[in-house]
């Protein structure tokens, strides 16, 4: 039974999706008016994991990732760059969709942008201001948050204190609630617009991500996920929006928000120079270690990026991707009938721990002791060729949501014959016990790239 922390309860709840094995599924995506950062690494790599293992469970996922390509920051950095704000859209999504595949994430179902929804904002603006929910003013349409009772239900904040914060923007923008908020903006000069019953203007932020919800899942979804600082306001004003349009209460049965993520100990900033942008982590890390970093941490837990965290992750997923090259070489027709057991405990570990709430630290334990038993019995060569074949089924099912380990045999490299020769040297100096010359000559070796290892079978090396 699959159980997992819905924000809009505050506990963890019994997943039910309204169609059994059909899972609608809505996740908050960029705005373009720059690269994607690694607060967004984060945060589509977790939800990644968390579709595809409910996806290896068994589940058909309809997964929309939407895109903001019109925003306030879309237009100052297009004006910046002298461009309109459809050609910094095109150019950014473009490397966005480039960043996703190199990080390992499947392409959504959908990926709709905004301007492609016009039409549906503007008659969803009209409903709500039909039904009394809101109301124009010279600046735009605003939502009225005082004709929904339940508003503040997600984020659970004291709206009172919230309205005595932001007592400067009644005299601002005339509204008749400091809290209400733009569903509708009119135009400014310089800035894209479209034609409207309300002149021409531009949609407000949080109406996209209803609209888009609901034309491509349906008035009512199973899950809708994001990063923790979009519960207030993105997700508190979606719920307004798209329950005051529809009438259908809860219009999301589970609300789950992607932990932040700090750099070096830090909040990420520009000013602070510790801001990653995704294509600079692509050049400086390997996105198969950013990704195994990201699968060994709870999804809801605020991490640390740090190079030394990425540095244990590789070497973790070498020691992984050793164990497979060592059973994709085994031969032996002896079989352990341990092994099936050994698998199905493991499996059984693992998914018990996924099932509650995505819990991948509980979940890398049992795969840990299961690598532990494997290299034992690889060590003791107590595996058959079947045995080892089995074992790496169960890393293929594992692959098919973590999507980092290699699991292809690689071919064997050859060194040059000098390079054999001080290998060959250093074999016969340790048979007659010159430790000194045997260690100088290991020395040398991993200087030129090459770690060697001495096992019972002999010497064997790799590069490093």
């Amino acid at each position: 039974m699959l159980e997992l922390y819905n924000t809009r309860t505050r506990k963890v709840d019994e997943f039910k999706p309204l169609k059994k094995g059909e899972i609608l599924m809505y996740v908050c995506g960029p705005t373009v008016y720059g690269p994607g950062h690694i607060g967004h690494a984060r945060t589509y790599t977790a939800f990644d994991i968390i579709r595809r293992y409910l996806e290896y469970k068994g589940n058909k996922v309809k997964y929309v990732v939407n895109i903001t390509d019109v925003h306030d920051d879309m237009i100052k950095e297009a004006n910046k760059q002298g461009i309109t704000i459809f050609e910094l859209a095109d150019k950014n999504i473009e490397l966005f969709v480039k960043d996703l595949e190199a990080l390992g994430i499947k392409k959504p179902s959908v990926m709709p942008r905004v301007t492609e929804h016009i039409k549906e904002i503007i008659e969803m603006v009209k409903i709500l201001q039909k039904k009394g929910f809101a109301y124009e003013t010279d600046d735009g349409v605003y939502f009225a948050i005082n004709k929904f009772p339940d508003y503040g239900k997600l984020s659970n904040l004291n709206m009172e204190e919230r309205k005595s914060g932001t007592r400067v923007e009644t005299d601002k923008y005339d509204k008749d609630n400091p809290m209400d908020f733009a569903l509708w903006k009119k135009a400014k000069e310089g800035e894209p617009s479209w034609p409207s019953p309300w002149g021409e203007g531009r949609p407000g932020w949080h109406i996209e991500c209803s609209v888009m919800s609901s034309k491509h899942l349906g008035k009512k979804i199973d899950i809708h996920g994001g990063a923790v600082d979009l519960v207030f306001p993105h997700h508190e004003n979606e719920i307004c929006q798209s329950e005051a349009t529809y009438g259908e209460k809860p219009f999301v049965n589970y609300w789950m928000h992607a932990g932040f993520l700090n750099v070096r100990g830090e909040k990420m900033s520009k000013s602070l120079g510790n801001f990653i942008t995704i294509p600079q982590l692509l050049k400086d890390f390997n996105p198969k270690a950013f990704r195994y970093f990201i699968a060994s941490l709870h999804y809801r837990s605020r991490i640390d990026f740090n190079e030394e965290a990425i540095a244990q992750a590789e070497k973790n997923l070498e020691k992984w991707n050793n164990t497979i090259q060592e059973l994709l070489a085994i031969e032996n027709k002896i079989e352990n009938p341990e092994v099936d057991e050994l698998i199905k405990n493991a499996k059984e570990g693992f998914e018990e721990a996924m099932d509650e709430d995505f819990n991948l630290p509980n979940a890398w334990a049992s795969l840990y002791e299961f690598q532990s038993a494997v290299n034992f019995l690889i060590a003791e060569k107590n595996l058959s060729k079947k045995n080892a074949e089995s074992i790496l089924n169960f890393l293929k099912e594992l692959n098919q949501f973590f999507d980092f380990f290699d699991l292809e045999k690689k071919q064997e490299e050859k060194l040059s014959s000098d390079l054999m020769k001080l290998i060959e040297q250093r074999t016969k100096f340790k048979k007659e016990k010159n430790w000194a010359e045997a260690d100088k000559i290991r020395d040398q070796l991993k200087a030129k790239g090459i770690e060697l290892m001495d096992t019972p079978d002999g010497v064997k090396w790799k590069k490093i």
